[in-house]
């Protein structure tokens, strides 16, 4: 939307705008809540409608940017359901489902090993951020067993997940690289890089841990 909400910049979908509304939606019908306004805003209606249009969506994505959202978007609706927000395990496992797809055929691709030139590190380091909130969510899943039912396939899930941690580093390290941010394609995007370089460095905020 433009800044002052009159009307749409982009009149298309992305693959995954149904869920970040979801989510969204539920953390400030959960801080309303948990903040006890007096007249408290009700998103029931909104949180109702992404729902319905999250059913039967299609996640699974190589787009590194997407994945470390849907990896994002795993963390959030973990910790509302430790919080007794939600429950919707089924939704959680069909993230983490797809998020695993979509890095398996990332990382065997061959993309990181592109010199700068032909990269975009705003998007790998989306993937980064995503990376940074697998241990989080394992330990919450781990540490959480009344809510996140150790004879499901999301523990086994989570566990996968922690194999591709090593990925943050690569990408990480590789951005750090002075050499690498003098490439047209780091300059030509550079304020979203350097804002996901930071958040990727510097994430505890972004990622509530």
């Amino acid at each position: 939307m433009s800044i002052d909400l009159t009307c749409p910049l982009v009149p298309s979908m992305g693959q995954h705008d149904p869920l970040d509304g979801f989510v969204t939606y539920s953390e400030l019908q959960a801080t309303a809540e948990c903040l006890g306004e007096s007249h408290p805003f009700d998103l029931k209606p909104e949180i109702a409608d992404m729902a319905k249009i999250c059913r039967g969506i299609h996640l699974a994505t190589d787009d590194p940017l997407g994945i470390g959202g849907l990896l994002f978007d795993a963390s959030r609706i973990a910790q509302l359901m430790i919080k007794g927000r939600i429950e919707n395990q089924g939704l959680l496992e069909s993230i983490v489902d797809s998020v695993l797809l979509g890095i398996e055929s990332f990382a065997k691709s061959g993309l990181i090993e592109y010199p700068a030139e032909y990269r975009l590190a705003f998007r790998e380091l989306g993937l980064s951020i995503g990376l940074l909130a697998v241990e989080n969510l394992q330990k919450g899943i781990e540490e959480n067993p009344g809510v996140f039912s150790r004879e499901s396939r999301l523990h086994r899930l989570a566990e996968d997940l922690m194999g591709y941690l090593p990925l943050r580093k690569t990408i990480e390290q590789f951005w750090m690289d002075d050499k690498n941010r003098q490439a047209g394609a780091w300059i030509e995007h550079r304020e979203i890089n350097m804002v996901m370089l930071a958040t990727s460095l510097a994430p505890d905020e972004f990622l509530m841990i």
